[in-house]
């Protein structure tokens, strides 16, 4: 480190000048970052090629519902209004198909009645009783008290989901009416997300940045000790944010986290620089000059600095081992800006500070600040009640593992926003009155006019039907039984039944070509009359509910020939449910072992690796007690605490160890080495949390439920991490003497 030390200084400005021109070079791709509000993108090709198969055979499966709420919707008025949707809305060319409320042609040689009189009463009932016998219509573009009525508005999959959004909410804003206008369905909280991403991400930074100043400014009274660590983070944020259109990729819920882990994160690193180079200024009483203090700082801090730092990669790499690609995304970018801001610490503030002339000390021996006091008092609390610490700490682990089993896995989009948010009312109106806007599609590859084919998927509809959580289902046995219903009479053979005949159901389907709109055959069936789907809708937005649904459909298509697979958007919930599950798991054993591991290698010792553990597995069991207890939801965001809490977490540690076992050569006395260490490291230690708790506490303000739970929990993990490395792990080195 001697030599390198003095490389350092002598090509300092190389140095200074490197880290701004490669900043400067990624700030240029940033003008083309965009939005991925797609929870289909999540997932890995292999697990979304039978959706995308789905749309080939079917068309697009992207519906938006427009809902009008009215204490009737057959009024007159109402009913104008749906029909003047309708009409405008057909002009757009990116939707393929539109469902409204059928109108009872109007006689030219009739008078108009007015609104309330009794003729106008009259055709209102008429309308209504034709309709309560349309099982097509009644709770699927009807609610069933008729005080809402929906315009079902399929996309085209070409690609323009988000052009085609804003143009439908574009075209029925500017259609003035009576009654109450929703928009809703899944391209309509994709609207949203693409929207309040950017949204979050103007937030953040300013707000994260002043925090950060405030905190530095409170830490260092300094304006270098403020500036340098802060330029550190902003090279650190572009560095990384630059990358994602430099990847070919994009911004989504999760990345949005990414400039927030770096104000939290890469901010520490330099903090530990700058609280070094401050107490050797106070230990030499101003006397070195600014060249030999860098050259100090950098020999003490760039190893314990480097571990730390790679330890925090270790941990963020694990994400990659997540099948969810946003997460995988977020683990290769956290882990290069970590990377970079590890080097600018390292390198360029001590290059910066040893140009600056050295200034008079921010500590004084003779008065110390109030950190320095309330270590010394720390330090003497614990070497009296260590074994008291230790059995208080141990007994919250039983008590925070009662909790884990009351964990829910849930990754609905509805989800993302609080209740009383306009996604979140327009969801529960389409769940409550119109059967859900969460979708599963069973495959049938078969002879579909086959009568004997048709019965099977008419029974498979009932006994899905029979499910609470179902709210609508439709194929075309129910299409046929609904033109059977126009055909006779209901005490006659044949009614609300499936044709007996080929013939017969050949014949039927050309009535309904007359009678109805043909993209509604389409999409339930191809051309050739070989492959068919049934459309079962989930009147739910809970994850879990559609992963149980999903697995009945599969369950019930075992043995079955003709039911081929069941796909379709809520399958893509259920696989994310999985795959979170599965991601979290798999990445916290990794980043554990990984990590562990490492500070085996660093202190060579097991002991070491044992130990540094112990911290780390205390505040996970504490986050997810709280997680079951409190009901937080485990999502594709909070799944990615455990990783960065392990990789961030153990730098507290690694910086006491790596104290302790320095001061243990000196004293070799535990009560003296921990005294000497929280003294020392521990004033780093502590600026370091509390800045990394504050950094991630601006998740808080954002748009997204999943997010602000995240914000919530890693504050609390870290504190419980910052607390285990300056009480527990003490309380640990003075009772077994490690």
């Amino acid at each position: 480190m001697n030599k390198l030390s003095i490389d350092l200084i002598r090509f300092r400005w190389p140095v200074i000048i490197f880290f701004p021109v490669i900043t400067f070079l990624l700030i240029i791709p940033l003008k083309n970052s965009q939005v991925d509000p797609d929870v289909e993108n999540m997932l890995p090709e292999n697990m979304r090629i039978h959706l995308t198969e789905l749309e080939e055979k079917f068309g697009g499966m992207e519906i938006i519902f427009v809902v009008i709420e009215d204490e009737d919707i057959l009024r007159p008025a109402i009913t104008e209004r749906i029909n003047t949707i309708s009409e405008r809305l057909k002009q757009i060319e990116s939707i393929e198909s539109i469902n409204s409320i059928p109108m009872i042609e109007k006689d030219p040689f009739e008078e108009d009645h007015p609104e309330g009189s009794v003729k106008e009463l009259e055709n209102r009932e008429n309308l209504r009783v034709m309709l309560k016998n349309n099982d097509m219509v009644m709770n699927t573009l009807i609610s069933q008290d008729f005080k809402a009525a929906a315009t079902i508005v399929r996309m085209k999959n070409d690609g323009n989901g988000l052009k085609t959004t804003s143009l439908i909410r574009k075209v029925v804003g500017e259609i003035d009416g009576e009654g109450k206008l929703t928009l809703g369905g899944m391209p309509v909280i994709k609207e949203h997300i693409s929207k309040d991403v950017p949204k979050d991400m103007i937030v953040f930074m300013p707000i994260g940045l002043l925090i950060m100043l405030i905190i530095l400014f409170i830490s260092f009274r300094q304006l270098r000790g403020i500036l340098l660590p802060f330029s550190v983070v902003i090279m650190s944020i572009i560095f990384s944010m630059g990358l994602v259109p430099v990847f070919g990729w994009k911004m989504t819920t999760v990345t949005i986290i990414l400039p927030v882990i770096l104000i939290a994160i890469a901010n520490g690193y330099g903090i530990h620089i700058i609280s070094r180079y401050q107490l050797n200024n106070m230990v030499s009483e101003g006397k070195k000059s600014s060249e030999e203090l860098a050259g100090d700082v950098f020999k003490e801090l760039a190893m314990p600095v480097l571990l730390t730092g790679v330890t925090t990669v270790a941990g963020m790499l694990c994400l990659v081992t997540h099948t969810v690609i946003p997460a995988a995304q977020l683990g290769i970018l956290a882990s290069l800006g970590i990377l970079f801001s590890l080097a600018a610490s390292i390198f360029f503030i001590p290059a910066v500070l040893s140009l600056l002339k050295t200034k008079e000390p921010v500590i004084k021996k003779k008065k110390r600040p109030f950190t320095e006091k309330a270590l010394k008092k720390l330090s003497v609390f614990i070497s009296r009640h260590s074994r008291r610490l230790l059995i208080f700490n141990f007994l919250l682990v039983p008590v925070m593992v009662a909790g884990i089993p009351l964990i829910v896995v849930d990754s609905n989009l509805a989800g993302y926003y609080p209740d009383g948010h306009p996604v979140k009312n327009a969801a529960q109106l389409i769940n409550e009155k119109f059967g859900g806007s969460q979708v599963i599609s069973i495959n049938v590859e078969a002879d579909i006019k086959d009568p004997s084919v048709l019965k099977k998927i008419d029974e498979f509809e009932k006994r899905i039907g029979e499910n609470p959580d179902v709210g609508n289902t439709l194929s075309i046995a129910k299409l046929l039984k609904l033109v059977t219903k126009g055909a006779y009479k209901e005490e006659e053979k044949g009614f609300n039944s499936i044709p007996e005949t080929r013939n017969a159901v050949g014949f039927f389907l050309e009535k309904f070509k007359e009678m109805g709109d043909p993209a509604e055959l389409t999409k339930l069936v191809n051309e050739d009359f070989t492959h068919a789907q049934i459309i079962v809708q989930i009147n739910s937005e809970s994850s879990e509910t559609i992963k149980k649904v999903t697995e009945e459909a599969e369950e019930m298509i075992k043995g079955t020939p003709i039911f081929t697979k069941v796909t379709g958007s809520g399958v893509i919930f259920k696989d994310l449910i999985e795959q979170v599950i599965k991601g979290q798991v798999f990445s916290l054993s990794l980043s554990f072992i990984a990590v562990s591991f490492l500070v085996m290698l660093l202190f060579k010792s097991f002991v070491a690796g044992f130990i540094a553990g112990i911290p780390l597995a205390v505040s996970l069991l504490l986050m997810f007690g709280v997680m079951g207890f409190t009901g937080v939801t485990l999502d594709i965001a909070t799944a990615l605490i455990s990783s960065i809490v392990v990789g961030v977490g153990v730098d507290y540690t690694i910086h006491f160890l790596w104290r302790y076992k320095i001061e243990m050569h000196k004293h070799r006395d535990p009560v003296i080495a921990v005294e000497h260490t929280l003294f020392t490291t521990g004033r780093g230690i502590i600026y370091n949390g509390v800045s990394v708790m504050a950094g991630f506490s601006i998740l808080l303000l954002s748009s997204f439920v999943p997010i602000r739970f995240f914000g919530a929990l890693i504050v609390l993990s870290i504190g419980a991490c910052l607390i285990g490395s300056m009480i527990l792990l003490p309380s640990i080195c003075i009772v077994f003497r490690p």
